[in-house]
C-alpha cells in the first residue's frame, strides 16, 4: 500500500472536498440572494420603508445652473440624506432633512448651517417642498401625495402619473423603471427654476442605514448663517 491510502483514496477525498466546497458556495449564493433588496419591478410602493439611489442631477435657477451627481437615501415618511458631488466625484455638499429640520454641510469650506428644511427646498426648487412630499414622489406614494399634501395628479392612458401640480409648482415624470410603479426620470419646474433627476439605480429596504440620517460633521466645521452659507452654496 502506498503512503496516504493510495491513488483511489486520494481521488475519493478530493471529490468529497470538491462537493463540500460546491455546496458551501451554493449556500453563500442563496444567502446573498435572499438578502438582496427587491428590484423595482418586484416590490409595491406600500412595501417600501426606505429607498436608496444614485442619480444625475441638473439644476437651473436665476443665479446658477449646473450638473451634479446625486446620491440619496430616503426613509419614509420624512427623513432624507442627500449627497451632491461634482462630475468628477468630488463631494460638494451634504444635506440632511428630518421632517422640518435640516442640516447643510459644504465640504470644501467645512462650514454648515442648521434650520428649517423648507428654506433649503425653496432654494433648490424655487418653491417650498416638504421632505415627505419629495420622498413620496420617488416612492410612488401617490394617494398620500394627493390626500395629505394637496397635489393634483394627471395620469396617462396606462394609469401612470405623468404630472403633479400644486399652485404654480409642477413635477413631471418622463420615465419609469421598466415594468415598475417607480419613476426613473423626474423634473420639477417653478417659474425660472428647473430641476431634473435621473436615477441610475434604485434599491429598497436597506438595513443598517438609520445612523446615516444623523448629521455627522468633521471636527473643525464652522457654523454659518443662512445668508453666509447660501452665498457660498451658489458659487
Amino acid at each position: 500500500m502506498t503512503e496516504g491510502g493510495g491513488p483511489e483514496r486520494r481521488i475519493k477525498i478530493r471529490k468529497t472536498l470538491d462537493s463540500i466546497i460546491f455546496f458551501l458556495c451554493l449556500a453563500v449564493l442563496i444567502s446573498l440572494e435572499s438578502c438582496r433588496p427587491s428590484p423595482p419591478n418586484t416590490i409595491s410602493p406600500a412595501e417600501v420603508n426606505n429607498l436608496e439611489a444614485q442619480a444625475s442631477f441638473f439644476i437651473r435657477t436665476p443665479e446658477r445652473q449646473g450638473r451634479l451627481r446625486l446620491g440619496f437615501l430616503f426613509s419614509l415618511p420624512d427623513k432624507a440624506r442627500l449627497e451632491l458631488s461634482n462630475p468628477f466625484g468630488g463631494l460638494e455638499s451634504l444635506i440632511w432633512l428630518n421632517g422640518s429640520e435640516a442640516t447643510l454641510y459644504l465640504a470644501r469650506e467645512k462650514v454648515f448651517w442648521r434650520g428649517d428644511s423648507l428654506v433649503i427646498t425653496a432654494e433648490v426648487f424655487g418653491q417650498e417642498l416638504k421632505a415627505e412630499e419629495l420622498i413620496r414622489i420617488f416612492a410612488a406614494r401617490w394617494s398620500e401625495l394627493e390626500r395629505e399634501n394637496g397635489w393634483s395628479l394627471s395620469r396617462d392612458q396606462k394609469g401612470q402619473i405623468i404630472i403633479g401640480e400644486k399652485s404654480n409648482f409642477k413635477f413631471g415624470i418622463k420615465e419609469y423603471f421598466s415594468f415598475s410603479a417607480f419613476p426613473r426620470t423626474v423634473y420639477f419646474e417653478y417659474q425660472d427654476y428647473s430641476v431634473r433627476v435621473r436615477l441610475q439605480k434604485l434599491r429598497f429596504n436597506r438595513s443598517g442605514k438609520e445612523n446615516l440620517f444623523n448629521p455627522k460633521l468633521p471636527s473643525g466645521s464652522r457654523e454659518k448663517s443662512w445668508e453666509e452659507i447660501s452665498a457660498l452654496w451658489k458659487r
